[in-house]
């Protein structure tokens, strides 16, 4: 796929570590790559030369690409979430590696391994099911491992919750990322807890599993990341008061007081309203759990951030610290200090 002596790639198991957009280094060759177009727009320079701005994707990341002297009919060639080959060279522009492209042509999403085109979680997915089969064995409350269970026996919930994204880019962005980031939440979860006694830690674990349960359905994970509609009309908060509901609904005597307790965790977890909480935190329970999710969330995007980072060094590169740009979300750039290529 690529034309290149680099040997400083990653190790991903039953590939060449050439193919892979995280090994490409400035000056690499690339005759017949193929690529997730993630975006594409059809530019004009102050010259008035016309040109394709793309971002293209595999499993190991991104990377900004441009098709110089372009014209419409190549534009409209191909589209987002298409498959292309790609043929062309890895520069640099602003310190970030662009892929400056010669020849792009679509290809059969028929012939493609979905897999080799969007990141997956390092943890095994079966491992990960068995860990929250096993966290809702250990609740002690009745109704809460009722309920619980109720959603891990769904089957079509299972699979979207072992394969979805916990966002569509902010933190735990890739397959298995939302249980991943479950797992994570429940163990911080255990901890608080037994930190703070008067925490119900059955109903905290309930959050941990349930809070983002909506995503199953506001996140599309086939091709690419990318919102449904019942995402975009909704949203998980809404989605997953509903899934809530209709899972108590149909149990005998689940008690609507603690209902109450678990849509509320639901609804105020992002914490303020600006943040797209549709109340804010107003139980212990909801309170602890809100900084939690914040606090793993936050550490998710800044280990992405790290290892975009550390994607871009070049081979010999020795930087004693590494500053990120400027994040919206964050409001900060982010500096990761005492940081090399050959860093873990």
């Amino acid at each position: 796929m690529t034309d290149t002596s680099n040997d400083d790639s990653p190790n991903i198991p039953g590939a060449a570590s050439t193919q892979w957009i995280q090994s490409l280094r400035k000056g690499d060759r690339v005759s017949a790559g193929t690529y997730l177009v993630e975006s594409s727009n059809f530019k004009q320079t102050r010259n008035q030369k016309y040109f394709i701005q793309m971002s293209l994707r595999d499993k190991t990341g991104s990377m900004r690409a441009i098709r110089w002297d372009a014209d419409k009919a190549l534009y409209n060639s191909f589209a987002i979430d298409d498959f292309v080959e790609v043929g062309g060279r890895i520069e640099e522009y602003q310190n970030h590696r662009q892929f400056i492209v010669d020849t792009i042509l679509r290809l059969d999403p028929r012939d493609i391994l979905y897999e080799d085109f969007l990141p997956v979680s390092e943890r095994e997915k079966d491992e990960m099911i068995a860990e929250l089969r096993s966290t809702v064995e250990s609740i002690g409350n009745g109704h809460i491992k009722a309920l619980l269970q109720a959603f891990l026996d769904d089957e079509d919930i299972l699979f979207a919750l072992s394969h979805c994204p916990a966002g569509k880019s902010l933190h735990h962005a890739y397959i298995g990322g939302l249980l991943e980031h479950i797992l994570s939440l429940c163990e911080l979860a255990r901890q608080l807890a037994r930190r703070y006694p008067r925490l119900d830690g059955d109903l905290l674990l309930a959050g941990c599993i349930l809070h983002d349960i909506g995503k199953c359905s506001e996140l599309s994970f086939q091709k690419n990341f990318s919102y449904t509609n019942e995402g975009q009309l909704i949203g998980h908060i809404g989605i997953g008061l509903l899934m809530v509901e209709e899972k108590t609904s149909a149990m005998a005597d689940f008690p609507p007081d603690l209902r109450l307790q678990l849509q509320h965790i639901i609804a105020s977890h992002h914490g303020l309203l600006e943040h797209g909480a549709l109340k804010r935190p107003m139980t212990p329970e909801a309170i602890a759990f809100h900084y939690l999710d914040n606090l793993d969330s936050k550490m998710g995007t800044i280990d992405t951030m790290e290892k975009e980072l550390l994607g871009e060094l070049q081979v010999g590169d020795n930087a004693s610290g590494l500053w990120s740009d400027y994040k919206p979300h964050l409001e900060r750039k982010l500096y990761f200090p005492g940081r090399n290529s050959d860093s873990d």
